[in-house]
């Protein structure tokens, strides 16, 4: 039997969070239901809980995370970034196995644990592939039948992930479902699983993790691979999602973003939602084969996302050269996923648009943070100074969380800090108008550690100006965390205790050296201390 973990864990006093039923977003080219999808068993209002898994079924780390993440917990025990991963405990580290050497786990109770759930019977078919990289969606895979196989998925989770689609047709279509049966050949010999499950049934296998697994992600959004679960797996995609998923070491927690009404479908994003409609629509076709028809999407190409600062047709007359021999060197403007229009002056701004998102693609392969920041560095100048982009419009507003992360990487905190000031005030609420979005959460936690780090350091590091206080910036900040943090990750979470702690040690610290008045001061200070902050936005140019 699956152990309980896999099963969903429902709220004191709610018998039935949610439940499988046919859904109308799963649709063939006639316009027939084909798929279930996972609907509301009760109303949820905005940042509510709506049910939690203790572990999804399969998590499956990526190969650079295997090294400093450990295969059970999913503790992160790299990048902690100026004191923003809190919720990881210090000096937390990650021992390989002994038998596989593949996997590493940051305890005994954690090695012991997956020991039980099924790494012994994995173990030892990992050992002959321990010096090198096997996928992901292959380990995954093994995991899957190497556990059916030895009983440890129940009946009931093994026929709902059966029911999950493999779209294998339509890997036959587009000429990819030779590599699977080659992948699927792999994973049987690998997990000595050929004399319980058919090849065909392999393949299908693989093709459903492929396409239906989520991200495994840090409680602050950094991935770490992949996870399986036949519960999941059921709640289907929009670009206007109404719910999201949040995780807490192995626990995945689905959240209401907005108000959800009792039999309404819960719908959460599998994309970038903040890309333009092209993109969307591109990268669902490509990896999950429909077109999303969501509320937003039925819209077009006509909301914020598709925002340009200028029309096309003003384009500055070097850009317009530009454009054109990007027209005449590269294959952009024929990509459906930069898509602008028919015109010429529209192909040439789909050009530059594939040439953004080329750039930025290139730019997340890149391993050295000096040569990642050049790349970004260029990226930014192409939308600052064509002048078509808005400054939330992507991939501008990705490059400047790149920028953000990599000039921490590297130490230059007088640029990190005026762009994190520049995004807190024109890019989050543009792109994440709700105050509890889990991503804006984040994003502005990162934003006050880094404040707090400057805070303490000598001459904050040539940013210090008259009047400026960073110490009431980053309180300021914290309490704007706090108190939406039961929101988006939920009252008992790791990353709300940090967040609560972090704001009792400033609270005590204050009161230590302002003593009773501490309230007072505060109130009075705190709104001149936004001004400046809002203020420090401008400061760069781009």
């Amino acid at each position: 039997m699956v152990s309980s973990s896999s099963e969903p864990k429902y709220p004191p006093g709610t018998s039935t969070p949610f439940y499988l039923a046919r859904s109308e977003i799963c649709v063939d080219s006639t316009g027939k239901c084909i798929g279930d999808g996972v609907f509301a068993g009760g109303n949820y209002e905005p940042g509510s809980h709506i049910f939690t898994l203790n572990r999804p079924l399969v998590g499956s780390l990526d190969t650079e995370r295997l090294i400093d993440t450990c295969a059970h917990c999913y503790v992160w025990t790299e990048g902690s970034g100026i004191g923003s991963r809190l919720y990881v405990k210090e000096g937390t580290k990650v021992q390989t196995c002994a038998g596989c050497k593949k996997f590493r786990y940051c305890s005994k109770d954690c090695q012991n644990d997956a020991w039980n759930q099924g790494h012994k019977h994995e173990c030892k078919n990992l050992r002959s592939v321990n010096d090198k990289s096997v996928p992901k969606a292959v380990i995954a895979t093994m995991e899957i039948l190497t556990r059916r196989k030895h009983g440890l998925i129940t009946d009931n989770a093994w026929e709902l992930l059966c029911c999950l689609d493999t779209h294998i047709e339509d890997f036959k279509a587009n000429g990819k479902y030779g590599g699977i049966e080659l992948m699927a050949l792999g994973t049987s010999q690998l997990s000595f699983t050929q004399d319980t499950f058919s090849k065909d049934f392999v393949a299908g296998m693989y093709a459903r993790v492929l396409t239906n697994s989520l991200t495994v992600v840090t409680p602050t959004f950094d991935p770490l691979g992949i996870m399986i679960d036949p519960y999941l797996c059921h709640i289907n995609h929009s670009c206007d999602p109404n719910a999201f998923v949040v995780m807490d070491g192995p626990e995945v927690a689905i959240r209401a973003l907005r108000p959800i009404k009792k039999d309404e479908e819960i719908v959460v994003s599998y994309i970038d939602i903040t890309n333009p409609y092209s993109r969307r629509q591109s990268e669902l076709k490509a990896r999950w084969f429909f077109t999303c028809k969501c509320s937003k999407c039925q819209k077009g190409p006509t909301l914020q996302e598709d925002n340009w600062t200028i029309q096309p047709g003003n384009l500055a007359q070097k850009w317009k050269e530009v454009a054109d021999i990007i027209v005449q060197n590269e294959n952009f403007a024929q990509d459906p996923a930069n898509y602008v229009g028919e015109s010429p002056e529209e192909r040439r701004v789909a050009a530059l648009q594939g040439k953004a998102f080329a750039g930025y693609e290139d730019v997340q392969r890149m391993t050295d943070p000096h040569q990642a920041v050049k790349g970004i560095e260029d990226g930014m100048r192409l939308c600052h100074q064509s002048g078509l982009w808005p400054v939330y419009r992507q991939p501008y507003a990705a490059f400047r969380d790149d920028l953000i992360v990599n000039m921490l990487t590297v130490g230059n905190f007088p640029i990190a800090f005026p762009q994190c000031a520049k995004r807190y005030r024109y890019i989050l609420p543009k792109l994440y108008p709700e105050v509890a979005h889990p991503i804006r959460v984040v994003q502005t936690w990162q934003t006050a550690m880094l404040t707090l780090y400057l805070a303490s350091q000598e001459g904050t590091m040539g940013l210090a100006q008259p009047s400026v206080d960073f110490s009431l910036i980053a309180f300021m900040l914290i309490i704007e965390v706090k108190n939406v943090s039961a929101q988006s990750h939920g009252e008992n979470s790791a990353f709300a205790k940090s967040v609560k702690k972090k704001y009792d040690e400033i609270v005590t610290d204050l009161e230590s050296k302002l003593g009773p008045n501490v309230d007072d001061f505060v109130a009075r200070a705190m709104p001149r201390q936004r001004e400046i902050f809002m203020e420090m936005a401008d400061w760069m140019q781009y």
